[in-house]
């Protein structure tokens, strides 16, 4: 059982069907937490506790940018509450996220790896990749997540890590 996480690039946003998302084309079992803009945040705290109360082979957690956030339990972006990011500030984001990260590199004991959606993150050794570099090229839904072709090619280079 494989156990993968991100935002809507994970969830399968603008396919017809969200089960032709990358992660259901691994090959393996899979549970995807998933969600359409979900923060860092989200990400973190969801991976942690579903590992408390289960277990998997493997995590694979596809980070998304840093500019976003969990509020209780709501996501938010730049588009979505423009308000909450008038002050934002760029290096703090930045500097949580790779805490998170770390963090949970330290915290998962099983294979794990990690890649994210648009932004390089710090260097660990679990780190595989970026999602948007693996489907560039390939067909985009109108609002420019991967379609068919391009989730088949996401999966084709996590599984060379599996």
């Amino acid at each position: 059982m494989i156990l993968t996480i991100g935002d809507s690039f994970t969830y399968g946003s603008e396919l017809k069907d969200p089960k032709l998302a990358w992660p259901y084309l691994l090959g393996k079992e899979v549970i995807n937490l998933a969600v359409p803009g979900a923060s860092n945040d989200y990400i973190f705290r969801n991976t942690i506790g579903y590992l408390h109360k289960n277990s998997v082979d493997a995590v694979i957690v596809a980070w998304t940018t840093p500019n976003r956030l969990e509020i209780n339990g709501y996501q938010h972006t730049p588009n979505t509450s423009p308000g909450l990011f008038q002050e934002w500030n760029d290096d703090w984001a930045k500097e949580k996220l790779a805490t998170q990260m770390i963090a949970l590199d330290k915290f998962l004991t099983m294979p794990h790896y990690f890649c994210t959606t648009w932004d390089e993150p710090i260097n660990l050794n679990c780190y595989i990749g970026r999602l948007v570099e693996w489907c560039y090229g390939y067909p985009k839904g109108p609002g420019g997540h991967p379609l068919e072709e391009g989730h088949q090619r996401i999966a084709d280079e996590v599984s060379k890590y599996l």
